[in-house]
């Protein structure tokens, strides 16, 4: 037994004739039959039905149609790893910019310890979806990249993607603030103070929104897509700013809105026929990273998921915990912008 033969014969039955398939896999409508007509001698068993309209297969084939698609499976995932060490071709991860940068370099760190085989790039990304997406699939010429780890807004790329974590948005005072010795603050308590707000951040429409509806008018002191910009600002004392929570400021203190709602969700997408070999490694170390102290990781929704605010700015999606631990490792990120 061939692999092409394989090939050939999970062409004709996901196609429904030798015709159809032929034409799939560009070889000849003889060649074809003569492979599937040989693989059946040699297993000494009729594989496909031929009576009907459509080619079926028979029980016989079923079972080899499941195992056959298991056993070209592994061949290509083996055959992607060793040309990925022949090829000695990084993996290549776009962050987007307004993700904190010491949450990416731990994880890129750690990855690199546990994983020192696999090279990789982390690679500054566009916060646009249509970037992303023209990245993913290689339409920008030097910038393809094989995932982008990103803030999830229901406008990603049609790919595959995995949640991460997931944070509520809290509220970033300077330290002498009057708002800083409060437990907890309303949106209320926030009219006319001067704000830095997010721009182009996927939560800020809903925060905008949900301001407004409540009559809430606030000022506008500065806009930038990045958290870290925006710490830097509040630490300077030129206003507020909503921040995913769990930051590490000296002195900036996060106080939970109580009546905000609002979270943030991280994660990655990828094409999914990507995702074997380095890619696959990476995707899943990801999923078990420690992301921070109050490690909470959204698992494809394997277990039910029990959420709430954290006064401490922690996360608030909490599920299984991992014996994995973050390695808080310095690291140089290799920044490519376009």
């Amino acid at each position: 037994m061939e692999l092409y033969q394989i090939r050939h014969f999970i062409a004709v039955v996901e196609a429904g004739g030798f015709t159809k398939a032929a034409e799939r896999i560009a070889v000849s409508q003889p060649a074809i039959s003569a492979s599937i007509a040989k693989l059946e001698a040699e297993l000494e068993t009729r594989l496909l039905d031929r009576q009907h309209t459509v080619v079926v297969p028979t029980p016989e084939g079923m079972r080899l149609l499941e195992a056959g698609k298991e056993i070209l499976k592994k061949c290509n995932t083996v055959k992607a790893e060793f040309e990925a060490i022949a090829n000695r071709r990084p993996l290549r991860i776009g962050m987007i910019r307004s993700l904190f940068s010491g949450r990416v370099s731990r994880l890129v760190s750690a990855f690199r310890l546990a994983r020192p085989h696999v090279p990789i790039e982390a690679v500054d990304s566009e916060s646009n979806p249509l970037c992303q997406c023209a990245q993913l699939l290689g339409l920008a010429p030097g910038q393809e990249l094989d995932a982008v780890l990103t803030i999830f807004n229901g406008k990603e790329p049609k790919a595959a993607s995995r949640v991460l974590f997931k944070m509520p948005y809290m509220l970033a005072v300077r330290e002498d603030h009057r708002f800083a010795k409060r437990q907890a603050v309303t949106l209320s308590d926030l009219a006319n103070e001067p704000f830095i707000l997010p721009e182009g951040c996927p939560g800020l429409q809903d925060v905008s929104n949900l301001l407004a509806s409540r009559g809430i008018a606030i000022r506008v002191a500065y806009k930038t897509d990045r958290d870290d910009m925006a710490l830097a600002l509040v630490a300077a004392g030129v206003g507020l700013a909503f921040v995913p929570g769990q930051f590490e400021v000296p002195t900036v203190k996060q106080v939970p809105v109580t009546d905000l709602g609002i979270s943030r969700e991280v994660g990655l997408i990828w094409q999914r026929e990507r995702k074997v070999g380095a890619l696959k490694e990476f995707i899943d170390f990801a999923a078990t990273h420690c992301w921070g102290a109050e490690d909470a990781r959204i698992r494809d929704n394997e277990e039910a998921q029990c959420q709430h605010p954290d006064a401490q700015g922690g996360f608030i999606s909490v599920v299984r915990q991992s014996e994995s631990s973050c390695l808080p490792k310095a690291v140089t990120l290799i920044v490519c912008k376009g």
